[in-house]
């Protein structure tokens, strides 16, 4: 049996030519930890917290991923690809990723993250977007097992958060080199444990 619920949505996001050159996205600090922000027509929601030290030890801080991914959302949303998250397998890396994709039912057009190895990627997407399956305006689809979550919708839903967060560009310049092959291996993190 499939399960497919599409959930319809306004745009959260303006996307006017007069404010092109000012990013939606970037990366700031929330109840003092990095966030992944969105500016909304509300003002800014919290889209990810980074709370997680599992790729520390291959020089991924919570802030350097926070900068990093806060870019790469920021780059899917002006070419026009960020209309959905969902979760994928990531042939080159060999683990699962959160990645942006066209439509429910659809592969996937550019990768965000990686996930933590063991962790079940449809579980981990909904709790780093701090989504419940029953609640009713989710902006939620699932297709098999597989999640789609839609972004407009997702803005639309979420609480402005405190003026007194503050926020900063994310610059390229800051992502760590990949990591090296003589990086410690890193622990095994429980099944359900959010990076």
């Amino acid at each position: 049996m499939t399960l497919f619920i599409v959930v319809s949505a306004t745009v959260g996001v303006s996307r006017s030519p007069a404010q092109a050159s000012e990013p939606r996205f970037s990366c700031g600090q929330n109840q003092n930890t990095p966030t992944t922000l969105a500016k909304t027509k509300q003002g800014f929601v919290a889209v990810i917290r980074w709370t997680s030290d599992h790729f520390v030890g291959s020089g991924w801080t919570p802030e350097a991923r926070c900068q990093r991914v806060s870019s790469l959302f920021e780059q899917y949303y002006r070419d026009g690809s960020l209309n959905y998250l969902t979760t994928g397998w990531d042939k080159e890396s060999r683990q699962n990723v959160v990645c942006v994709a066209p439509a429910p039912a659809q592969k996937c057009t550019g990768v965000l993250f990686t996930l933590k190895p063991g962790s079940n990627p449809g579980r981990t997407l909904q709790k780093l977007m701090d989504l419940r399956v029953r609640a009713s305006s989710n902006p939620l689809n699932e297709t098999h097992r597989r999640i789609y979550i839609n972004m407009d919708q997702f803005l639309n839903s979420r609480p402005t958060i405190s003026s007194t967060s503050t926020h900063s560009v994310p610059s390229e310049n800051t992502a760590p080199s990949p990591p090296s092959e003589t990086s410690p291996p890193s622990p095994q993190p429980q099944p359900d444990a959010i990076w």
